[in-house]
């Protein structure tokens, strides 16, 4: 889908510096005197801890990034619990 000739998509424009969450982070760091690996570093000993607590999210999110998320299946079938039949006519504009 084209955008009418003089008008955007995004008339705000991008964020200036400053007012994303992780500009916000960075700035947080720097207060605290951390470059950003050692932010990064600081905050995965946190995820660690709470997690070696029992804290289930921490042990989620750890599994999530060491293994990778498990992959889903998702099965769909018809009114009749059939296979559902796929035509294509050739023509995607019409959707």
């Amino acid at each position: 889908m084209a955008w009418a000739k003089g008008k955007s998509g995004n008339p705000n424009g991008r964020p200036p510096k400053g007012r994303t969450v992780t500009d916000a982070l960075r700035a947080f760091a720097e207060k605290e005197g951390k470059n950003k690996q050692e932010a990064k570093d600081a905050l995965a000993e946190v995820l660690w801890k709470l997690a070696l607590a029992g804290d289930v999210a921490a042990i989620k999110y750890i599994y999530d990034r060491l293994d990778g998320r498990p992959k889903e299946t998702h099965e769909i079938t018809g009114d009749d619990g059939g296979p559902i039949q796929i035509v294509y006519d050739g023509d995607f504009n019409g959707i």
